[in-house]
């Protein structure tokens, strides 16, 4: 905006752009919900992304989660929207269910980044691209309500934006951390944790990219011999991977996670040299992206994501990391041989940041127990699903469908002041499930959902809004809150169920990995400067 804008510049050289009721900042999944939202419920809603596109990384991968393990659904409303929308316009697949992830849908990356922007201006939404989130604006509040850390209150009165226009200030009521690293929060002086408790150490973070000229049916082969495991999961249990490996004659879609014994071969034989000892992904199938893999295997022990030094490092190792796997694919993997590369995703997919404290805190026992609460705003069902940061392969713990309270979105002595997305208040295991991308979706809707019946009631104190107004809103725009008893999906009886208490597929699986693991604890070296 030029300096002949609304509201002008003010002393300190920085454009002022007037008030909204609800700024989002970070267009990614969560905030292209949350956006959406605050604009349906009438606010008059600014979304702020640094990029050139929205979506985020959900632009890049297929979506988990939609179902919980036992084949319940308990994720609808804007999500299931997305979905339904694209798979009736030939960009999506159908919903395939996963007895590890629930379910997923492969969704063509670039189609989801039209529909997003789409919904986002029919909601009335002004969307800015290529604009940085620079630092937050607050006022301190004496004698503040509920919110307040000893009687005092941060107010979050707005935002400052860099962008090719200059130093742009927007005032709101309501602002929505989306940002994914908590970036708002930690601004405004929210509390906040990262990484795992102990050396603090993150998820181990990946590149996304995509492989074409896949033989279907060769492909489709390997994964039915048991002699691959290409579901390490289901290992212990030769009769449910029967029943699995019949099921991917009737599907186009379904999860990888295995093949240790190919990754092994090609270690040895100097083939191939990452910090990972499974081929992790998803076989996709949509009408314009048939015969391809979606890869999920670079990964780099060790980063800081709020450091910037850390994060380009990160970038230039999993680079080098996608021509020798590209490489064995071709090798080592059945109807791979004429792979090539069509894509890399446009940016590292960082499944673990900060953690903005807030008025809750979920956790694994919430998720374990499935526990519910009386201002649920969102489900979940997704496995507690952790890529570790110090090692290979992933640590699974299964879960229950479980309720996600509204006081996990607004943030711990702050007014004005919601976050949706990975950077809930959450612990770094209950965010291995919370993170993938239908639940980033349902937390944005209910923060967006929130925001706007806040700021549209004349207020910036989410705590003075009833949570029942909140989830009433959410239940009017089709959100699943397990009001009632959570629909099974049709399928559910034709697919295999793990053991809840899954030790056996744990154990298999440390097995396997221990060998790797001890090669690769030298990947963690880079992180102290060696």
């Amino acid at each position: 905006m030029d300096g002949t804008g609304t509201g002008g510049v003010n002393g300190m050289g920085v454009q002022s752009s007037g008030e909204w009721d609800v700024i989002v900042v970070g267009g990614g999944a969560a905030g292209v919900a949350a956006a959406i939202a605050a604009g349906r419920q009438g606010a008059r809603t600014l979304l702020l992304e640094r990029s050139g596109f929205v979506g985020g990384i959900s632009a890049t991968l297929p979506w988990l989660g939609f179902h919980d393990q036992d084949f319940q659904r308990v994720v609808r409303g804007l999500a299931g929207e997305f979905a339904d929308t694209l798979a009736a316009e030939g960009h999506a697949s159908p919903i395939t269910l996963d007895p590890k992830c629930g379910s997923l849908v492969a969704v063509h990356p670039h189609y989801w980044k039209v529909l997003a922007l789409r919904l986002l201006r029919e909601a009335g939404v002004t969307v800015l691209l290529h604009a940085l989130f620079v630092r937050a604006i607050v006022e301190r509040v004496e004698d503040a309500g509920e919110g307040a850390r000893g009687g005092v209150c941060t107010r979050v009165t707005g935002v400052e934006v860099e962008s090719k226009s200059g130093r742009t200030r927007f005032d709101g009521r309501v602002v929505v951390d989306c940002s994914g690293d908590g970036d708002v929060a930690v601004s405004a002086g929210a509390d906040w944790e990262k990484g795992r408790t102990g050396d603090g150490l993150v998820q181990s973070p990946t590149l996304v990219f995509r492989l074409g000229g896949i033989d279907d049916d060769a492909f489709r082969k390997a994964c039915q011999d048991p002699s691959f495991a290409y579901r390490e999961w289901f290992v212990p249990y030769p009769e449910l991977f029967a029943r699995l490996a019949e099921r991917l004659d009737e599907v186009d879609v379904w999860v990888l996670g295995g093949f240790a014994g190919l990754v092994e071969r090609a270690r040895a034989a100097g083939d191939l040299d990452i910090p990972q000892s499974r081929i992790v992904g998803v076989k996709l199938s949509t009408p314009e992206t048939p015969h391809e893999i979606s890869v999920v295997m670079t990964r780099v022990l060790g980063l800081d994501p709020v450091d910037v030094g850390s994060m380009s490092e990160a970038y230039g190792r999993v680079y080098e990391q996608i021509p020798p796997i590209v490489r064995f694919f071709r090798d080592y993997v059945p109807g791979c041989a004429d792979a090539y590369l069509v894509e890399i995703a446009p940016m590292l997919g960082v499944r673990e940041s900060r953690r903005i404290v807030g008025d809750a805190v979920l956790t694994a026992d919430d998720l374990v127990e499935g526990r519910r609460h009386p201002d649920d705003v969102a489900m979940g069902g997704y496995h507690i699903d952790i890529h570790r940061p110090s090692g290979t392969w992933v640590s699974s713990t299964n879960v229950r469908a479980y309720g996600i309270p509204l006081g996990a979105l607004v943030a711990r002595g702050m007014s004005g002041l919601l976050m949706a997305g990975k950077c809930l208040s959450a612990t770094h295991e209950a965010v291995g499930s919370a993170r993938v991308i239908p639940i980033c979706l349902a937390t944005g809707e209910a923060a967006g959902t929130a925001a706007a019946l806040t700021a549209l009631a004349g207020g910036s104190e989410v705590r003075d809004i009833d949570p029942s107004a909140v989830r009433r809103a959410l239940l009017a725009a089709g959100a699943e809150l397990g009001v009632r008893a959570l629909e099974v999906h049709p399928d559910a009886e034709k697919w295999p169920r793990l053991p809840f208490d899954d030790a056996e597929s744990e154990r298999a699986a440390e097995s396997a990995t221990a060998a790797a693991d001890a090669e690769l604890l030298r990947e963690t070296a880079w992180l102290a400067g060696a």
